[in-house]
C-alpha cells in the first residue's frame, strides 16, 4: 500500500518562496561585486596620465633653457668735449697802453688854499695789462718852467708796491695828496722849507706811474 503524500501549507510555501529569493538576491550581488572586481583590476585602478604615478603631480612644463635676447638700447651720443679756454697771462702796462694823467682840482689857489694832486690811468689797449701802481712807483714832480719846485720822493721813505690789473677802457684815478705851497730837496726833510712864490705864478704838475709820465697839467698860486 502506498502511503498518500502529505498536502504542504500555503504558509509553508510562502516561506520557501521568500527563501529561494533572498539566496537569488544574493548571488546578483555577489556576482555584480565580482565584475565590478574585475573591472577595476582591468582599468588598473584610478586614472593617471602617462609616466606618472598615484598620488603625484605631474611638473609643469619648464621654461626654455635660453632667455629671448633684451634689446639692445640706443647708443648715446658721445657728449661734446668742452673747449679748453687758455687764459692768457695779462702783460706789464707800457706807455703805449696806459694813458697817465695829472689832475689838480683848480686852475687857480688863493693865498691860503693848498693844492690837491691826484693822477689818473686809462688802458687804451684791447686787453688787461698789469701795473704797479704801488708808492714806490709814483713820482709827482711840481715845476716853474725849469725850475724843479717840489718832487713827492724827496723825502719818502718806505714805499710800498701795489700792483693792479687794468681792464680795457677803463679808468683808475688815485686818492689825492696836498701840497703845503713849499719847495722841496732831499737834503731839507728834516727842517723848515722855502715857500713857493705867489702872486700869480704858473706851475705843472706832472705824474710818473711805472715809469711812464704824464702830460703837465698847468695851475697858478695867487
Amino acid at each position: 500500500m502506498h502511503a498518500t503524500p502529505q498536502k504542504l501549507s500555503p504558509a509553508v510555501y510562502r516561506r520557501r518562496r521568500l527563501a529561494a529569493l533572498v539566496v537569488l538576491v544574493l548571488i546578483v550581488a555577489l556576482l555584480w561585486w565580482a565584475v565590478s572586481a574585475v573591472i577595476g583590476l582591468l582599468s588598473g585602478g584610478d586614472q593617471q596620465q602617462p609616466g606618472t604615478e598615484a598620488g603625484q603631480t605631474r611638473p609643469a612644463a619648464s621654461a626654455p633653457d635660453t632667455a629671448p635676447p633684451a634689446p639692445t638700447p640706443a647708443p648715446e651720443a658721445p657728449e661734446p668735449t668742452p673747449t679748453e679756454r687758455v687764459e692768457e697771462t695779462p702783460q706789464v702796462c707800457t706807455g703805449t697802453e696806459v694813458q697817465v694823467t695829472a689832475i689838480v682840482d683848480a686852475e687857480t689857489y688863493g693865498p691860503d688854499q693848498k693844492p690837491q694832486l691826484s693822477m689818473k690811468l686809462t688802458n687804451r689797449a684791447a686787453k688787461p695789462c698789469v701795473i704797479d701802481v704801488g708808492t714806490a712807483t709814483q713820482e709827482y714832480t711840481i715845476k716853474s718852467g725849469e725850475d724843479v719846485i717840489w718832487v713827492s720822493t724827496h723825502c719818502q721813505k718806505n714805499g710800498k708796491p701795489q700792483v693792479v690789473q687794468l681792464e680795457p677802457g677803463k679808468e683808475v684815478t688815485s686818492p689825492p695828496i696836498e701840497w703845503v705851497r713849499e719847495r722841496s730837496a732831499p737834503d731839507t726833510c728834516g727842517g723848515e722849507r722855502p715857500a713857493a712864490v705867489g702872486g700869480g705864478a704858473y706851475y705843472t704838475l706832472t705824474v710818473s706811474v711805472a715809469g711812464i709820465p704824464s702830460e703837465p697839467t698847468y695851475f697858478s698860486l695867487a
